[in-house]
This record gives structure tokens, sequence and C-alpha cells, in this order.
């Protein structure tokens, strides 16, 4: 891990533009999703941990929260241009009835106590320090607004009522770049 803060992440980049798979679980049960939301920061500084955290948001309705939740780590993991289309697999099946990782034509690989995938080029791994589901009253109006007006992408719960997404931090404790340069 030592020197990754040093080193150039482009984050908008990553998150917005590459796109990311979030895993939770352990080799025995995982399951990952593609996230476009995230962000690489600092928050919690304390005696041991100079307080690098990885920051993601996962949907309510995504398998990947419930495991989550009941994650101690995960892994944020980018993956090689080459690989685009695995994100859309990622992103579009349910790991509940799919074994999506194999139709992705991605390899699962412990990293620590998670998963990641042999061909991701950038992976954090992290030690979840904090979850919590946003409050509709604490957003903006014109975010609840986008999430009323595409249910097809954010889907509602059992009862027909929109749900915002999950913060999910996590203390950064190891960084694997392969990337060139």
């Amino acid at each position: 891990m030592s020197g990754f803060e040093e080193k150039e992440y482009k984050v908008f980049d990553l998150f917005e533009k590459q796109w990311a798979l979030v895993t939770a679980g352990n080799m025995e049960r995982f399951n990952s999703c593609t996230v476009a939301w995230g962000s690489l920061g600092t928050i919690f500084s304390r005696p041991g941990h100079s307080g690098p955290t990885a920051t993601v948001y996962l949907h309510p309705s995504r398998y990947t929260k419930e495991i989550m939740t009941e994650s101690e780590c995960f892994t944020v993991s980018f993956l090689p241009e080459q690989y685009r289309k695995a994100y859309g697999v990622m992103g579009s099946r349910s790991g509940r009835d799919h074994d999506k990782a194999a139709e992705a034509g991605l390899t699962p690989v412990a990293m620590g106590k998670a998963v990641t995938y042999e061909e991701a080029e950038l992976v954090f791994l992290c030690r979840k320090i904090y979850q919590h589901q946003f409050t509709k009253s604490d957003l903006a109006k014109e975010v609840c607004d986008y999430y009323i007006a595409h249910p097809e992408v954010y889907p509602p719960d059992e009862n027909g009522v929109w749900q915002p997404h999950w913060v999910f931090m996590g203390d950064i404790l190891e960084v694997r770049d392969k990337r060139q340069g």
C-alpha cells in the first residue's frame, strides 16, 4: 500500500466515465455491481490510519447492497477499456440468480477478506467504516424528483415507494495498481 496516496487517479474520470465494480462478500458468497457514483478522499483520520477512504453508493434494490451491509470489507475495482461490456453485464443482471462474473468473462480472486477480479487494473481494498441510507427529507427536491421520475432505473420498494441510495465508506487498506505509466 505504501505510496498509493502520491499516485494520480483522476477520480472524476474513474467513477463517472470509466465506472467501477463494487464487490462485497468473500469467495464463498459475494456479489458485484457496476457503479458510476463514488469518490476517493479522506475522513476520520485517527491513530493508526491517516484517513484515505473510498466511498460508494448502492441502490437498496441491488443484491450487492444486501451483502455489503453484512460485510466487513469490500473492493472497488476498475477494469481496462477492453472489459467495457463486462460493466454492462455486471450492472444489468442480478447475482441472486446469475453467475454474472462468468457471463461477463471475469475471474474472481481473493484480496484480503474480500473479492476482486484478476482482470482489474486498479483495485481499492477497503474496510467498511460507515454505512447509512440517505434520508429523503435531507435530499434536495430535484434529487427526489429525479428518483421518482426514473422508476426503471431506481425501482421502488415492495410498497411502490422510491428509496434513496445507501452510502458506504471504507478505509483504504491496500491498492493494486496494474495500470501502465
